[in-house]
């Protein structure tokens, strides 16, 4: 356990040496990972959880229900309150980073703070100055999910769900060899079960579809595949925060987080019952950028915002320490993460298991 832990605080050094992935990691099928994004998700709400000022403002608080929901008098009530899943469980039984009251500090490297430039950082490992805005052309770059279906450990078993409709430019769907559903794209395949000719027919009714489908769609539609498909390596991108956060709606975007605690917590909870998940899957939380960090530009974010670049991550599963959240001084960055979802997947389950 100890090779493991210094193994994770080398990953995070600005010094490591870039070589080719497929000759430092020899992949170890035993291993899962789930890779969980919640778009926008400031690191101030996971840390703290509601903002006063912003709660008691009617400007964007309209709720009744939000205050007795999510206020209570210390920080970490709050976020318990909020954050259940990531506070009772992960923080218990994982890792977690980004609280920058401890001078724990995560960032974006890219200059932009923007969904489609953070989501290459995270999945390519690196920064693209090129990619500055959120338009949908097709992603030149390799994602660490096309490396990993490609390879002979992960052929064809890595799939991508997500809310927002802009993925299959990010992952470049017209080359990749990744199942990827996104937005309101239909389940297609054969032999669909009745969960998914149900999702299918609800997407349909949806009266206000926009770029982003509502998250729980996704998540159903995402857990459904698991259990028919068994996937190894996951990638879920959750975006109803960012939806709430740009339309200025405080208590939704609190409510939209609260959600996708809930159904981050039931997925975990879903795939311990499964024997190719229990004791082998690693979950990987983070975020894409964060928001201003005023009460008067916490909804919006982007290269003159301040706070925009500011981020966290949440690690839990068999091949991480029980560690909790971090409180030593430290710098990581999102373009960092691609090289610990590679670290992960070729860990030997018997040495890093907690249990």
């Amino acid at each position: 356990m100890k090779a493991l832990w210094i193994g994770l605080i080398l990953l995070f050094s600005s010094l490591s040496v870039r070589t080719n992935e497929y000759t430092i990691h020899s992949f170890n099928s035993e291993n899962k990972l789930f890779i969980i994004t919640l778009d926008g998700m400031r690191w101030q709400e996971i840390f703290n959880g509601a903002d006063s000022a912003l709660l008691q403002d009617e400007t964007y608080t309209l709720s009744r229900n939000a205050k007795a929901l999510y206020w209570a008098p210390t920080r970490e009530e709050r976020r318990k309150k909020l954050m259940p899943f990531f506070w009772n469980v992960m923080a218990q039984q994982g890792e977690l980073y980004g609280n920058r009251h401890y001078q724990n500090r995560m960032n974006v490297s890219n200059p932009y703070a923007l969904s489609y430039p953070g989501y290459n950082e995270l999945l390519t490992g690196n920064v693209d100055l090129s990619i500055f805005n959120n338009g949908k052309s097709y992603n030149k770059n390799l994602s660490v999910l096309e490396l990993l279906n490609t390879s002979a450990t992960y052929r064809n078993k890595v799939a991508a769900f997500t809310s927002w409709d802009a993925f299959p430019y990010i992952l470049n769907k017209t080359k990749s060899t990744v199942h990827i559903n996104s937005g309101y794209e239909d389940i297609t395949g054969q032999n669909l079960s009745p969960t998914e000719t149900l999702i299918n027919t609800i997407q349909k009714e949806v009266e206000d579809q926009k770029n982003t489908r509502y998250d729980e769609l996704t998540y159903l539609a995402c857990k459904e595949y698991i259990q028919k498909a068994k996937p190894s390596v996951v990638f879920l991108s959750l975006g109803g925060t960012d939806e709430a956060a740009h339309q200025k709606k405080y208590d939704e975007y609190l409510q939209q987080a609260n959600n996708a605690d809930r159904m981050i917590g039931e997925l975990w909870q879903f795939v311990q019952t499964l024997p190719e998940y229990k004791g082998k899957v690693t979950f990987l939380i983070t975020t894409d950028h964060g928001r201003g960090n005023d009460k008067d530009n916490w909804y919006t974010h982007g290269l003159m915002v301040s706070g925009s670049s500011q981020t966290w991550m949440g690690l839990l599963g068999h091949s991480i320490n029980a560690v909790g959240e971090h409180k030593n001084k430290e710098q990581l960055y999102l373009k960092q993460v691609k090289d610990l979802m590679l670290t992960i997947l070729s860990r030997q389950p018997a040495a890093a298991s907690m249990n």
